[in-house]
């Protein structure tokens, strides 16, 4: 029994190593790590595997493009490119704060119009909301193609 009992702590150990020290990072995402004993906000730019303290917080950002639209039945244009510039991540911080940016509007009722998940939902506010945040970038506008 005291075998089985080693082998449950030593794999309950390591699964609780891999969700609060490992994290991993695409080429296209930049990761932006959060101390919370010091309250210090660094942008991690490398990419592949990574392992951090567990009083480190990393949230990963995708740095791609991606099209936002408002749902509308005019024919005018009601949609943007726009992306994340990961230089001025600060100013995100600013707005929005560190968060879990996956988790934004992740559980939602509304089934009859396209509704917009974590980050996306975020880049939606920010290149239609009347306090624009620098660090989302209109690349263009767009019509509903």
């Amino acid at each position: 029994m005291k075998k089985y009992r080693y082998w449950i702590y030593l794999v309950i150990s390591f699964f609780l190593f891999y969700l609060t020290s490992f994290h991993y990072t695409e080429s296209y995402q930049v990761g932006i790590s959060y101390n919370l004993f010091s309250g210090e906000i660094k942008k991690d730019d490398r990419t592949g595997y990574h392992i951090t303290y567990p009083w480190v917080l990393v949230t990963r950002i995708d740095c791609r493009p991606i099209k936002v639209c408002i749902a509308s039945a005019t024919r005018n244009m009601n949609c943007r490119l726009v992306k994340f510039n990961p230089e001025k991540y600060m100013e995100l911080m600013k707005f929005e704060g560190f968060s879990y940016y996956w988790w934004y509007n992740r559980f939602s009722f509304n089934s009859g119009q396209d509704t917009y998940r974590g980050f996306n939902n975020l880049l939606l506010g920010h290149s239609y909301g009347d306090n624009r945040c620098s660090c989302v970038e209109i690349i263009k506008e767009v019509g509903n193609e």
